[in-house]
């Protein structure tokens, strides 16, 4: 059986506030950058987001992030390992 960890982030609200971002906006806009590096899946990225996979796919466009992407995961933490 798998678990899932959380992890709680402690942010600055002035920097929050000013920036104007809710929390479900870093949710996606963390699991964006993490797809677009190619550290998380498909899957995980829009269960990071909390999003329904059209609106990650339309995230994904308006954001000029190709939907495919290499290299993947795994070769990613290979290439950490390695050095």
């Amino acid at each position: 059986m798998k678990t899932e960890a959380k992890m709680k982030l402690d942010l600055p609200d002035d920097i929050l506030f000013s920036a104007e971002a809710s929390s479900q906006e870093l949710r996606l806009a963390l699991a964006l950058q993490l797809y677009s590096d190619s550290r998380v899946n498909y899957a995980d990225a829009c269960k990071l987001a909390e999003v329904a996979p059209g609106l990650f796919d339309r995230e994904l466009a308006r954001r000029d992030i190709s939907v495919i992407r290499f290299p993947s995961v795994n070769t990613w933490r290979e290439r950490q390992r390695a050095g």
